[in-house]
């Protein structure tokens, strides 16, 4: 579990270090590959905690640690959707200027 938050760590670091460009965001293929590997990194601890106190809360008479790995799981999920996103967006940048499109 620590090499996907090392892998966000770096990510998130190399982003910050990178000088400011006048392209929007998510149009420069690194800067939105390298968001999409840190949320990512994010995502996979944070489903896999999910994931494992569920597990542990079917054996439990009370709801509170049920409830509490369902939105563990939730923010995991929304985070594996927007690295999803941000990788696909890097792609298609990719694509566009591969194909000469401004």
């Amino acid at each position: 579990m620590g090499l996907p938050v090392g892998v966000a760590v770096v990510c998130f670091v190399v982003l910050a270090l990178l000088p400011a460009s006048k392209q929007p965001f998510f149009e420069a293929p690194l800067r939105s590959a390298l968001t999409g590997l840190g949320v990512l990194g994010i995502a996979y601890p944070l489903c896999l905690i999910g994931s494992i106190l569920r597990k542990r809360a079917e054996s439990s008479p009370y709801f509170e640690e049920g409830f509490i790995a369902g939105v563990i799981s939730l923010f995991g999920l929304v985070c594996l959707l927007v690295g999803l996103l941000c990788l696909g967006l890097s792609i298609y940048a990719i694509a566009r200027n591969f194909l000469g499109q401004p």
